[in-house]
């Protein structure tokens, strides 16, 4: 694919000058491989989300190098080309994949999901998703609101350094270049060798401003990566643009350092080494860096720059060696070079296909398996029928018409697969006899990732019985509207808690006007700030006297329009919960509710007691349907007893909830039919 140039030099830079390495297909390949076998949660491929972080440094990279052939060539930057460029590549696919994404939630989505889909397409579209998702169900929660679309956060934060990247260079290095070029005119007058002179300093002035800027603006970003990290809500840290550019500026560094002619002799000669080295590297972080349920503390904490680093010096490497020789070889192999190829669209088809098929992203392998091939599949047809034609400008020959059946083809086959597969979380036929009904037709659900994640199988009971289904939780932050911290005074996801879910239940309330709130949270005994702004340390007789104030005002909330509210009891976590935690290393909150189980049993007794003085509210019990013993955690295999084997069709033995929280798949239906029950008998 790539013509072999003769000299080391000439080698070093050809990633710039042709359009394709082989080579280079191969990392890409590696990267998309590795991103998706995380999201289908293959077993060991914990750190695979790093896959993203080397598509971040190859776009930096080889960015870099064309704006700075540009800069060095002309002495400025054709912004208004290297856009419309940047989005002749990435728009059509990523538009096709919001397009389909929007028309199969249509009908397999919960109807409480569709309009939030509909944000997250237009936030997509934009590509200031990431933005969006920082706020919405937590990336790593895995709390039931997954957004089939929530992946393209990465598209976004790419496309936003494309914007601004070349803007500072155009602000930083551009009249740096221009004026050294002038300096050299002047003095040297314009005959050829001035004009050679000219070309040389421009080349130095490059590469030197390109690597100061990437420099300084890469470390702040590296700075401002650890300094947002909370290990409560990483999504603040991970998603944003300013704290994940540092990623690409890496690549951007080494890329001007790759002009430096002394360098790129020594990687073209040392290439081979080089490349093994820095595979040795990406193994290593891929198995170091992952954590259970999101990157360990190091990553954020100079493992991701160094990381990056790593990347990098892979990249540069093969981009400067042989192809005729070992690791070139196997990097620009047929099949890796293929994967590499349509790795763009592999990357955007996957994970609204993960979401759809998978679901809760408990790992099957032949749901994984049909995840792959159906990725596979419609990525090829977008390469082929939308890439490519793109690329190589003939797709303004083709007929509109004549795309059309492509496009069909797309939407079909990504509607049909979960259909095959007998439908997903989201559209799961349960087939029971019906229970007893809910005498309102609106069902207010508030809480955090417990009642979102019970979201899916609720609706389909719900709807079954009549009854329709409106949501107002937000995972990883209480039903409560108070600011909830961890003991270190730090709030809870992010501090955006009490806003956004506020919002959430007016909007819910006002649209069910009346019916029955449902509450289901355990936050409620997590450190807060009081009122005045006092740190209120759960347990104390103000953190009480607080708590059970702010639940009055919840409940003239959210009753406003007539509903009632049942409020179910903080439920006790279950021995799954030992999953999440490492004898060294278990999040705040869950080592709370493992080990100060007082805290439950006061709130809800509050809750009781506020009950008995209140018409609008009952409270109701969950976890004696399957918790086996009285211990904290309890032990919740199911089933709970010999008459909730209709209940809990799980095999016996099997957890209800296998992370000790959240309920499994084959529990959630009966899990929701009898709350269904239990709200509708008051």
């Amino acid at each position: 694919m790539t013509t072999l140039l003769n000299s080391p030099a000439q080698r070093g830079t050809r990633a710039a000058r042709h359009t394709r390495v082989d080579s280079l297909d191969g990392i890409r390949a590696l990267a998309v491989i590795a991103v998706i076998a995380y999201h289908v949660s293959l077993p060991g491929a914990d750190g695979g989300f790093l896959g993203v972080d080397v598509f971040f440094v190859l776009s930096g990279f080889l960015i870099t190098t064309l704006l700075m052939r540009e800069l060095t060539g002309t002495g400025r930057i054709d912004l208004g080309g290297f856009w419309v460029r940047r989005v002749l590549r990435l728009l059509p696919a990523s538009l096709l994949l919001i397009v389909t994404v929007v028309g199969v939630s249509a009908f397999v989505a919960a109807p409480f999901r569709r309009a939030d889909i509909g944000a997250d397409a237009l936030w997509s579209l934009l590509y200031v998703g990431n933005w969006r998702f920082i706020d919405a169900a937590g990336y790593f929660s895995n709390d039931g609101s997954t957004s089939p679309l929530q992946h393209v956060w990465s598209l976004a934060v790419e496309e936003q350094f494309y914007v601004v990247w070349p803007l500072l260079l155009v602000a930083c290095v551009a009249p740096w270049v221009r004026a050294c070029s002038r300096v050299v005119g002047v003095e040297g007058g314009l005959d050829s060798a001035a004009r050679s002179e000219i070309a040389a300093v421009r080349r130095v002035a490059v590469r030197r401003g390109v690597f100061v800027v990437a420099l300084v603006v890469g470390a702040a970003s590296a700075v401002w990566f650890a300094w947002l990290y909370d290990p409560h809500t990483a999504e603040r840290a991970y998603m944003g643009t300013d704290t994940r550019v540092f990623a690409p500026l890496v690549g951007a560094a080494v890329a001007a350092c790759m002009q430096v002619r002394g360098v790129q002799l020594f990687v073209t000669r040392r290439a081979q080494p080089l490349m093994a080295l820095g595979l040795v590297g990406v193994v290593a972080g891929l198995c170091l860096l992952g954590g259970q349920h999101s990157p360990r503390p190091a990553y954020f904490l100079g493992g991701g720059v160094a990381f990056a680093v790593v990347v990098a010096v892979l990249v540069a490497a093969t981009s400067a060696a042989d192809r005729r020789e070992g690791l070139t070889l196997v990097l620009g192999s047929t099949p890796l070079g293929w994967i590499g190829r349509i790795s763009y669209g592999m990357y955007l088809w996957h994970w609204p296909l993960v979401v759809w098929i998978i679901g809760d992203r408990q790992w099957s392998p032949v749901r994984a398996a049909v995840v792959v091939v159906a990725t596979v599949v419609v990525a090829q047809l977008s390469y082929t029928l939308v890439e490519v034609p793109l690329r190589t400008g003939r797709l303004r020959a083709v007929a509109p018409v004549r795309l059309l059946p492509a496009a069909a083809g797309v939407v079909g086959v990504a509607t049909m697969v979960p259909a095959v597969l007998g439908g997903t979380v989201w559209n799961r036929v349960i087939p029971a006899v019906a229970g007893p009904q809910v005498g309102e037709t609106s069902l207010v659900l508030v809480g955090d990732s417990v009642i979102q994640r019970l979201l899916p199988a609720l609706d389909v009971e719900a709807r079954r019985r009549g009854v329709t289904v409106l949501s107002g939780a937000r995972g990883g932050c209480p039903a409560l509207l108070v600011k909830a911290t961890n003991a270190s005074g730090a709030p809870l996801s992010g501090g955006n808690c009490a806003a956004q879910v506020g919002e959430r239940q007016a909007k819910a309330v006002d649209e069910a006007k009346g019916g029955v709130v449902v509450w289901w949270s355990r936050y409620e005994i997590a450190d807060r700030v009081g009122a005045d702004g006092r740190f209120l340390a759960a347990g104390s007789a103000d953190f009480w006297d607080a708590q059970i104030a702010d639940f009055r005002k919840s409940v003239d909330a959210l009753t406003v329009r007539g509903a009632r509210l049942v409020v179910v009891e903080m439920d006790r976590p279950g021995v799954g919960l030992d999953s999440r935690c490492s004898p060294t290393d278990c999040p705040e909150f869950l080592s709370r509710m493992r080990n100060r189980d007082e805290l439950r049993v006061e709130w809800n007794s509050r809750l009781r007691e506020y009950a008995a003085s209140d018409p609008r509210v009952s409270v109701i019990r969950m976890d004696d349907l399957y918790c086996r013993n009285d211990v904290t955690p309890c032990d919740d295999h199911a089933p709970a007893r010999a008459s909730a084997k209709d209940v809990f069709p799980s095999p016996e033995g099997s957890l209800t909830r296998p992370d000790g929280a959240h309920f499994s798949p084959a529990a959630a239906p009966g899990v929701a039919a009898a709350l269904l029950d239990r709200v509708a008998a008051g």
